[in-house]
């Protein structure tokens, strides 16, 4: 050891060899540990935790009810007894405790299978043997704590200390005096406000509220305080994350197809009943059965949106009832998980292997969901890829746009009286006008089909056939990416106003044509029509000049006038009208008067690409005038007769072409069209809703859980071993309500410890998922007890059973750790201090918008799209989605609005463990892991956020110190202010930033793509810059995004 003095000898330090201070240290560790041991030892034996929990876990799959190896049971005092197993009092005498007591690899010890007991494990059931082998009464069934109903347990009196505030602090307490631990000291102020905003709205506290409550703790202003943020609307956006967790809520349908779907209305209904305080019961109630409540409102349907999140599956093949199935089990076990707490997914293949639940129960709870609308379907039962969903939804009310839509209806009805009275006075009239019009035949343009002498295909050796009609089939399997048709034919028409071109569908065509590259898509593109005439020996070729084209349908962008110029990427195209017959007429410049036969030579090119070329062609002349509307043979012929020789025929031929041409009527059906278009515009919202079948459904257990393999009949029912279920023909109603009951065990233990653990970063039960006999035992029973209680007994109040806990003495506890809490409960699962944990993905987002002044706090609607990296929308899933970014600030709304595709979720959301919810989530993992790091630094979202936080900071302390300046950014991004050796490193950081950016600058370096936004007035760009790394920096501490 070396030991250095003072020069004056009254103070000395010494300095310790490396080795001698690490064992130093791990002496002070061991004797912390052994204290701690020790006091564990001390502690009063709890027979539900100490004994009946390691009896269940370890020994009763083979010593229980169910089996008995060696004819032994160990589930009840009175087997353990009459055994011999255990002797009261006599530990020298149990063979229970010698059994386990053997060391690790010997022939007789217990348990046979797996790891032994640990030491604290072996020395609990000793001392329990010694105390006299107490088995209280209401484990003597060997039920599971867990499924005993909660009674509320008195509260430890502790006279000796003024901590607590409410009876949860004394429990807490109490536990702690076992362990010989006392409680942290309460947290500093500027902690407290904090902790209170990200708890219960989710978003941080401004300087000038932390400020407040810094200048006034007292238990006034913390009071007032809570109840102000219970009070706002932000409270449910903040809780219901989590609960979206536990309903699998995502805006698609999942699977490999992963569709878009309306169901936002459920997530807004969320948010409102936890901002409403609805009682938990009657939370429950309306999200499984409010669509069967009596005269059950809109938003009662809109609740059982909860059990409609299920992924569904639509991919072609898929079977329906396999996909329906699926559903209904999936609806069981979050059922099971989210109310019961337990694994009920294990029960349906066989009874569950350690809690009391039997296959026969599973199927019971699955009769329940067995009789709801099936959501998918084959649209044609004859084709099995013709998959489709189908809901069920409901549309939404709207007031303000249902008023628009009567406004609109009762103009679509003022035009239709006005259309019916324009047709009838034609009709009246119809003789005078067929009058006219057969006069006006005489001109009227005819077409003449042409005879096709040759056919050239410039990009293929397909053969062609002309067919009966005229027509020319291009025949082949495997069509070039472009092609040009040169199509010789002949006529003996003298004079010609126009040519006409039909693309005609057939049978040997891709999807029937007309176009030749798609089945799908039977999409053609001309891009250039040419004609020239054919004379003299040469067979010199004259071009004919075109002077526009019509066409019966042309795709948007791709009029057929296009086909007569030169310029790339134009043409005709059909799309989406595919699959059906196409004209269109290119009209001569000038008649063309033709010697009779006269040759014509067609060319057709098609250079878009990916074989959108003509699959088959017919080639006709016309004549007459052709800006006239076509005219069929009988029309002319029924026009021609006088009106009292008309047939009905002949009669209904001529209205139907005075009707369609009539302009009057035109201007009238253009303007109920565009009515249409706005109805269609105000088309209401949707949401996914949950239906009942008239007549329910048969259920049946399924063998090994194979739907196709249906075993006995089972009627609805709940689990015998829990309380009963009264009611003679039960519904998903009755299934809530005893759900619900006070008398359930379970429920209000689940959920009170859900929400615990939102609030200490860990439950009471730290298996939040399994309330079972795996599960991990309560640390505080007692306390989870009281809670459970205290939340029945007060209307099933979250709110007021929050503000309890909140305002506790257990929770303002400081966060801070010391070395002697990490030796005895580096878990904190004592509640010794504070709880401290990482925010989730949805709070980080909003917190960072929020310091950066960008967050837009509007609440509801559809759901949002903040930037992402390109592609992945397009790129993943059978349905390629175009992923446009929210416009202005919609995309800087709370993170619990932005999209979730199962198949791509939001990525910064899953880098810091959201999940794509494609099942019940009970509580998200928590990792720590580098590309957490990268997305805080590289994300645009967290980049603008930055960037706007050093544009807040200057502007709003414009006048300020560089020293408050930071200071006040510090605040924004901690609640606190910075010690002065942090306020120097940060000086120090943004200096030299400074003179970086300004060196870069002057050096003329191309800017950057973060480099666009303008900084403040008054400061130059390279400091901006060096300001926004210091945010970045701000931005990216582990305090920012920790909750403490």
């Amino acid at each position: 050891m070396n030991l250095t003095y003072s020069k004056d000898g009254q103070s000395a330090t010494s300095r310790l060899p490396l080795l001698f201070s690490r064992v130093l240290a791990g002496l002070l560790l061991i004797c912390a540990t052994g204290d701690s041991q020790s006091r564990a030892n001390d502690r009063p034996i709890n027979f539900g935790r100490d004994v009946y929990r390691v009896l269940q876990q370890a020994c009763i799959e083979c010593h229980g009810p169910a089996r008995q190896e060696g004819e032994l049971r160990l589930d009840t005092l009175h087997h353990l007894e009459s055994s011999g197993t255990v002797v009261p009092s006599k530990p020298d005498d149990s063979e229970l405790l010698r059994r386990i007591s053997l060391p690790k690899g010997h022939d007789e010890i217990m348990p046979a299978i797996g790891e032994p007991l640990t030491k604290s494990q072996v020395d609990g059931i000793r001392r329990w043997i010694v105390e006299g082998a107490i088995w209280p009464k209401d484990f003597e069934a060997g039920m599971h704590w867990a499924y005993m109903q909660p009674k509320r347990p008195v509260a430890p009196q502790l006279n000796d200390s003024n901590w607590p505030r409410n009876d949860i602090d004394r429990f807490v307490l109490a536990r702690l005096k076992e362990a010989g631990l006392n409680p942290a000291r309460e947290a500093a102020p500027e902690t407290l406000v904090r902790r209170l905003y990200l708890d219960l709205i989710g978003l941080p506290p401004t300087p000038d509220v932390v400020s407040a409550f810094v200048a006034d703790p007292s238990d006034a202003a913390y009071e007032k305080l809570v109840s102000d943020l219970l009070a706002r609307p932000q409270f449910g956006e903040r809780w219901a994350r989590p609960w979206l967790d536990l309903a699998r809520y995502a805006d698609s349908h999942g699977f490999q197809r992963d569709n878009l779907r309306d169901i936002w209305a459920y997530r807004d209904w969320v948010i409102k009943a936890l901002n409403a305080d609805m009682p938990f019961d009657r939370f429950t109630i309306e999200q499984i059965a409010g669509d069967l409540l009596p005269n059950a409102t809109e938003d009662q349907k809109i609740a059982t949106g909860f059990h409609r999140c299920t992924p569904t599956n639509v991919e072609a093949g898929s079977l329906p009832e396999e996909t329906r199935v699926e559903q209904v089990i999936d609806r069981v076990n979050t059922t099971g998980a989210v109310w019961l707490g337990s694994t009920l997914e294990c029960a349906q293949c066989h009874d569950h292997k350690y809690d009391p639940f039997s296959q026969k129960d599973y199927y019971r709870l699955l009769a329940f969901y067995n009789s709801t609308e099936a959501e998918a379907d084959r649209a044609d039962p004859k084709k099995p890829s013709s998959i489709e969903f189908r809901g069920p939804d409901m549309a939404l009310s709207d007031p303000v746009r249902e008023a628009e839509i009567a406004k609109l209806n009762q103009q679509k009805q003022n035009l239709e009286d006005k259309l019916q009275t324009r047709r009838k006075q034609m009709a009246e009239s119809l003789a005078d006008w067929s009058t006219e019009f057969a006069a006006s035949l005489k001109d009227a343009p005819q077409t003449h089909l042409m005879e096709v002498v040759d056919f050239q295909s410039q990009g293929t050796t397909d053969r062609y056939d002309i067919l009966p009609d005229g027509s020319v089939l291009i025949v082949g399997d495997d069509p070039p990416p472009t092609d040009e048709y040169v199509v010789t034919i002949l006529t003996d028409v003298s004079e010609i106003s126009a040519i006409q071109l039909e693309a005609l569908t057939h049978k040997s065509l891709p999807g029937t044509g007309p176009g030749r590259g798609d089945s799908q898509r039977t999409n053609f593109v001309l891009n250039r029509f040419k004609a020239s005439v054919v004379a003299g020996e040469d067979q010199a070729e004259q071009p004919l000049e075109f002077s526009t084209a019509t066409a019966d349908f042309s795709q948007k962008g791709w009029d057929v006038t296009g086909a007569l110029s030169d310029k790339p990427k134009t043409g005709w195209a059909i799309a989406p009208q595919f699959k059906k017959l196409h004209r269109a007429q290119f009209i001569l410049a000038q008649p063309l008067s033709l010697p009779s036969p006269t040759t014509l030579r067609i060319t057709l090119t098609h250079d878009f690409g990916s074989a959108r070329s003509i699959g088959r062609l017919r080639l006709s002349a016309m004549t007459g005038n052709v800006n006239m509307k076509s005219v069929s043979a009988e029309l002319a012929t029924a026009a021609t007769k006088p009106s009292t020789e008309w047939t009905k025929v002949d009669r209904k031929t001529l209205f139907d072409y005075r009707v369609k041409f009539d302009t009057e009527s035109q201007e009238l059906n253009s303007q109920i069209a565009a009515v249409d278009k706005q109805l269609e515009e105000h088309k209401p919202d949707t949401t996914l809703v949950m239906i009942e079948l008239d007549k329910p459904r048969s259920s049946y257990v399924f063998d090994r859980g194979d739907y196709r393999n249906k075993g006995e009949s089972i009627e609805r029912g709940t689990p015998g071993f829990l309380h009963t279920l009264n009611a003679n023909r039960p519904n998903r109603l009755d299934l809530a309500r005893w759900l619900v009951d006070p008398a359930n065990p379970l429920v209000a233990r689940v959920t009170v410890n859900r929400w615990w653990s939102e609030l200490f970063g860990r439950g009471i039960v730290a298996t939040p998922e399994d309330f079972g006999i795996k599960g991990e035992y309560p640390t505080h029973p007692d306390l989870l007890d009281w809670l459970a209680v205290e939340l029945v007994e007060n209307g099933w109040s979250m709110k007021h059973l929050l503000h309890t806990i909140v305002t506790s003495a257990t929770y303002r506890q400081s966060s801070k750790v010391t070395s002697e809490l990490l030796a005895v409960d580096d878990q904190n699962k004592l509640l010794a201090r504070g709880a401290r944990f990482r925010m989730d993905a949805e709070m980080i987002r909003d917190y960072m918008l929020s310091a950066g002044g960008l967050l837009d706090l509007q609440q509801f609607g559809p759901p949002i799209r903040p930037f992402q990296p390109n592609g992945i929308w397009s790129k993943v899933g059978g349905t390629a989605y175009d992923y446009k970014v929210s416009p202005g600030t919609e995309r800087y709304r709370r993170g619990i609005y932005v999209v979730l595709k199962r198949g791509a979720p939001y990525p910064s959301f899953i880098n810091f463990d959201a999940t794509a919810r494609l099942a019940c989530t009970v509580q998200r993992s928590r990792t720590n892991t580098p590309l957490q790091a990268l997305t805080l630094l590289n994300d645009p979202v967290y980049v603008e956020a930055a960037t706007a936080l050093a544009k807040r900071t200057l502007l709003e302390r414009s006048a300020a110190s560089t020293a408050e300046q930071l200071t006040y950014a510090f605040r924004l991004c901690t609640a606190r202010r910075p010690t002065e050796s942090e306020l120097s490193v940060l000086t120090d950081l943004l200096e030299t930033q400074k003179s970086i950016k300004r060196e870069a600058l002057s050096a003329d370096k191309p800017p950057s793509a973060a480099d666009e936004t303008q900084p403040p007035a008054g400061v130059t760009a390279a400091d901006f810059k060096a300001w926004t790394d210091v945010t970045t920096t701000l931005l990216n501490l582990h305090e920012t995004i920790t909750r403490n």
